[in-house]
């Protein structure tokens, strides 16, 4: 029996550590990845190896942030354009997944400008257009939905996934699920004139859950899009945040432990 064949197509440098946790999370699932990284030497050029090389998936995934990518100088599209050009025109069932601008920064060096940045709008109104999009902010996030989409990838292909792994695989990933109301009204009072800081309630929900995940950059950054927008004001509250909860948890690990010696030596 032939595994299931997805083709990930990306931008390399700044998207390396999202590839890697795909390519863990697909390989876990059985799912036999073709990418860049498996490519090593070619006769072809690097257009033409990653066409074909799509050409032999039953699957794409498209990850997408900041950058265009390298120009094929024959075309004058980027090599992963190229690739999703040649999925679509395969009729390859597809998965695209955009970076999330509003919650997740990035470092400048991989924010394309001048032309390349209006090649990258243009591309991913394309694919707005042709596909319905999920947004990703942190590699966590991004390989959450990864499981949760490849058996229906997979379904669209004519092939399976081991479904038995679904369970383990969403467990090792971070999750804040537990954020329910009352817990989160609970914080909100331990952080006191701190959650005043924020007067969108949801931009706060986020904070807490962005730390509580242990993605303080992603906090940062929504801080300084909202109510903080200096960046050493954001930081400076993203750690008061942090502390605050870390106290909570810390106060939460004793709590048994003084219980137990009250049963054992009452006044």
């Amino acid at each position: 029996m032939h595994r299931f064949r997805v083709f990930i197509g990306s931008t390399f440098e700044d998207l390396q550590v999202y590839r890697s946790i795909v390519i863990d999370v697909l390989h876990r699932l059985e799912v036999a990845v073709v990418g860049m990284e498996y490519f090593g030497s070619q006769p072809e050029g690097p257009a033409d190896a990653c066409v074909a090389a799509v050409a032999r998936c039953q699957a794409y995934i498209g990850i997408f942030a900041m950058r265009y990518g390298s120009i094929d100088p024959i075309s004058g599209k980027s090599i992963t354009q190229l690739e999703y050009e040649k999925a679509q025109q395969l009729r390859l069932p597809s998965l695209v997944y955009l970076l999330d601008e509003a919650r997740q920064a990035i470092l400048p060096g991989y924010v394309d400008t001048g032309a390349s940045a209006g090649l990258l709008r243009a591309f991913k109104d394309e694919l707005k257009k042709q596909h319905v999009i999920s947004y990703f902010t942190t590699p966590d996030d991004l390989a959450k939905k990864i499981v949760l989409d490849v058996p229906r990838l997979a379904q669209c292909a004519g092939a399976e996934v081991r479904q038995s792994e679904l369970t383990k695989i969403v467990a090792a990933i971070p999750r804040i699920d537990w954020l329910d109301a009352r817990r989160f009204e609970f914080l909100v009072r331990e952080l006191g004139p701190l959650a005043d800081e924020i007067p969108d309630k949801q931009v706060l929900r986020e904070v807490l859950e962005f730390t509580l995940s242990g993605d303080r950059q992603a906090a940062v950054f929504l801080l300084c899009r909202t109510s903080h927008p200096d960046i050493r004001n954001a930081i400076d509250f993203a750690m008061k945040v942090d502390a605050v909860l870390q106290a909570v948890v810390a106060r939460g690990m004793r709590a048994p432990d003084e219980r137990r010696l009250s049963q054992n030596n009452p006044s």
